[in-house]
């Protein structure tokens, strides 16, 4: 009987059962880094940053009125020049455009040609947000809410003093305290939003009138952190963007409410046409023009960022898509009207501020007109 030769060196014959796992094992881990590598590519696809759309796109839309002129990025291009979240913005009497850099808790000059100035504030603001001039552009108004001061600036940029008083009585501003977030020179009042409503300081310090209840309410007169209101000098009237009630209210100079958009139903329910209304400028032509932050489609008509209501509540028309893109808007927050009737928007998310300028508004939606007039209310005479 013939024995069956073993297996050497020369002849490995079969191979034993730790080399066949070995080889499986390898097998294995090069499959599962294969898998691993296609994984990170399709996360880093999905995770890609949207591409900016062209140029222009918003302008060459049909029936878009928007042409941006010209954004401001920054001082320059190293990262601390350049815009970090800037949520507040003012347009001088001379045009100059003043921004609150509010990632910096700064402010920055530019000319009108979008050349920059000078800043101001560092080392005493905080989280600079509503900005404004008083009547002949000596004076620059700034609200800081994390500072819960009203911060008064020089038109070159020197400190001059802040709000309130030093010895003004804190429980004036009742259960919520002081937070600015905008602020108006109405003749000899510095008017000022806070949490609960609105607040009326003489030129020393101390306030000397309040509209609100006291407490952040969503009852009519009431209010839940007002972030911009703006005041009509014709009309003497007050238009509030009441932000977390998610509404936009109109009052006359006694502080009486002659209407309102986005008032709760009959269940006390707000309809849902407003979704974070942010800002509010009244434009040379007397109508309101409504920022709202999350109101927006991926086109420039329809649903916009930026509402265009007339004095009496009417919606007549709304613009801006939201987006990453230069003609396109990405979280946008204060909103000036120059003397020249440029419009500039500080267009937080995209780190600038906007410079456009309208030719008409579209033809308002239907839909969207329909879903406005369930939610407004009149209380009382708006005849002028």
């Amino acid at each position: 009987m013939n024995e069956s030769p073993q297996p050497t060196a020369e002849d490995p014959g079969t191979p034993d059962t730790s080399t066949a796992s070995r080889r499986l094992l390898w097998l294995l881990l090069a499959l599962l880094g294969a898998a691993a590598v296609g994984l990170g590519i399709l996360i880093l696809f999905l995770l890609r940053p949207p591409e900016a759309p062209p140029s222009n796109t918003s302008a060459q839309a049909e029936g878009c009125p928007m042409t941006i002129e010209r954004s401001i990025y920054g001082i320059g291009t190293k990262p601390e020049d350049l815009l970090l979240r800037p949520m507040g913005v003012t347009v001088g009497p001379d045009g100059s455009v003043w921004v609150a850099d509010t990632g910096h808790a700064r402010l920055l000059e530019f000319d009108e040609n979008g050349t920059f100035v000078r800043e101001a504030g560092q080392g005493r603001l905080t989280s600079p947000y509503g900005l404004t001039f008083d009547e002949t552009g000596s004076r620059l108004y700034v609200a800081d809410w994390n500072a819960h001061q009203v911060f008064v600036f020089s038109g070159d940029g020197r400190y001059i003093e802040s709000y309130p008083a030093a010895d003004q009585d804190p429980s004036v501003f009742g259960q919520d305290g002081f937070t600015p977030f905008e602020v108006r020179v109405w003749g000899a009042f510095i008017v000022v939003s806070s949490n609960d409503g609105l607040y009326f300081f003489d030129r020393d310090g101390k306030v000397v009138d309040y509209w609100g209840t006291g407490k952040k309410s969503r009852e009519v007169g009431g209010f839940s952190f007002p972030d911009a209101f703006d005041i009509d000098r014709n009309l003497d009237r007050f238009y509030v963007a009441d932000t977390l009630n998610r509404r936009v209210v109109a009052l006359d100079k006694t502080g009486t409410v002659l209407w309102v958009s986005g008032q709760p139903d009959e269940k006390n329910q707000i309809v849902g046409f407003w979704q974070l209304p942010r800002s509010v400028a009244v434009g040379p032509d007397g109508n309101v023009y409504v920022v709202d932050t999350f109101r927006f489609q991926n086109k420039c008509t329809g649903q916009g960022h930026i509402v265009v209501l007339s004095p009496d509540g009417d919606l007549i028309g709304e613009f801006g898509a939201g987006g990453p893109g230069e003609d396109t808007f990405n979280f946008p927050e204060k909103l000036a009207i120059g003397p020249d009737g440029i419009f500039a928007i500080a267009d937080r998310e995209n780190g600038r501020i906007a410079l456009f300028r309208l030719d008409g508004l579209p033809q308002v939606d239907k839909s969207e007109a329909n879903l406005y007039a369930k939610s407004f209310v009149r209380f009382a005479d708006t005849t002028p």
